[in-house]
């Protein structure tokens, strides 16, 4: 079902409705998190210089008001951009409801977008991790049911017949693109694969916790990229996170609140050319995981 649009600075709703658009086979997003924004410094990619900002939409889905979207455009491939995992202030992270993840979907769904390039800053769960790592996630652990387990019922939206599998968990077409990318241009280590691990968005883990996750399988802890991924799988896009280490897990290893925003801004800076170069090459890349990511009936 097609919610109208609310208009912030746009004349038209969706990028895939302008003759601009026409020419791409792919419709892309980009969601923001501490891998590509640097909100201690205020800098999100609406605000990069080397991108052209086309205005900002809020869809209305049927589940709510979406976050608002960024009409952007890099070598003039244009994509959706919505600022840290669609929460509107650095307090509303901490709630643990999930409602934005469910808006910012029901929005892309709307919108028609196909593949998603997400990711965030990580505790390093694993002894030989080093601040600053990239990882290319290939694999999920998750321990975070307070938000909706299913998009579709969440927004009330249809898929009959598909029952999403995880198997890969994350697309790899788009994992190909980002670790190519990253291994060639990024000033770090980079890493092909990475299991993480979601939990509370509330806080901190506990060392034991870090412990069990360790023993269970996990390389690094976060707290929304598996929502990301699992409504994308849902949904029948195309999705996958470029992760980062910006501290050890708590009892790895010690560190500061002020170690993980000066590393976060490192990592940012490094990270941002890698996402917009692939945003590049996903906007006429013919899929080649098949139902992977769809699904299938």
């Amino acid at each position: 079902m097609t919610k109208p649009c609310l208009f912030l600075a746009a004349i038209l709703c969706a990028l895939p409705a302008t003759g601009e658009q026409s020419e791409f086979t792919n419709v892309i997003a980009v969601i923001g998190g501490t891998t590509i924004d640097r909100r201690s410094q205020g800098a999100y990619l609406d605000t990069n210089d080397s991108i052209e900002n086309d205005g900002s939409v809020i869809i209305e889905t049927s589940a709510g008001s979406s976050p608002t979207l960024y009409k952007l455009r890099y070598q003039g491939v244009p994509f959706y951009y919505v600022r840290f995992h669609g929460y509107a202030t650095a307090d509303d992270s901490l709630d643990t409801n999930g409602q934005n993840f469910v808006r910012m979907f029901a929005a892309f769904h709307e919108l028609g977008v196909t593949h998603i390039i997400g990711g965030a800053t990580s505790g390093g769960i694993l002894e030989n991790q080093q601040q600053g790592d990239l990882i290319v996630s290939d694999d999920f652990l998750n321990f975070n049911y307070e938000r909706p387990s299913s998009i579709l019922a969440a927004a009330a939206i249809e898929r009959p017949g598909v029952f999403p599998r995880y198997n890969p968990p994350f697309c790899p077409d788009i994992r190909k693109i980002l670790y190519a990318i990253a291994a060639d241009i990024y000033p770090g280590r980079v890493s092909p694969t990475g299991t993480v691990v979601q939990d509370d968005p509330s806080r901190f883990e506990t060392p034991a916790e870090i412990r069990m996750y360790r023993t269970l399988g996990g390389d690094h802890v976060s707290h929304n990229v598996v929502t990301e991924a699992i409504y994308a799988r849902q949904l029948g896009m195309h999705f996958a996170v470029l992760d980062s280490v910006s501290n050890p897990a708590e009892g790895v290893r010690s560190f500061t609140r002020g170690t993980i925003r000066t590393t976060g801004d490192a990592i940012a800076r490094g990270a941002i050319p890698v996402v917009l170069k692939a945003v590049v090459e996903l906007s006429r890349l013919s899929p080649a995981c098949g139902t992977t990511c769809i699904g299938e009936h």
